[in-house]
């Protein structure tokens, strides 16, 4: 995800069994923060939905930034069973996301 200490994505994990609801939630605060450039996609079982957010070349910490923005945004409305990618407390080489099966 990482290239230079910057990246073209934003990623949001979610693993639980309200994935149903995370899903509606997440497309009603994009709408709502106008954001429209962004794929939901199915992981390796049913649970598991990946958040692809499209941004322009930004650094580590804008994109921390962000991410912890969309992320304080969605616990107001349920509780967290989600990460977050790219971080910075993660060490790069863990910065990495697996790769979806389906785009929902």
């Amino acid at each position: 995800m990482l290239k230079d200490n910057r990246t073209n994505y934003l990623v949001i994990e979610y693993k639980g069994e309200e994935h149903q609801r995370f899903y509606h939630l997440v497309k009603h605060l994009f709408k709502t923060l106008e954001i429209d450039n962004y794929h939901i996609y199915q992981g390796k079982d049913k649970e598991r939905l990946q958040v692809f957010i499209k941004v322009g070349t930004i650094t580590l910490e804008e994109a921390e930034k962000y991410l912890t923005e969309y992320s304080e945004a969605l616990k107001e409305k349920m509780t967290k069973k989600w990460k977050t990618l790219p971080s910075m407390s993660l060490p790069k080489a863990y910065n990495i996301v697996t790769l979806p099966y389906a785009l929902i």
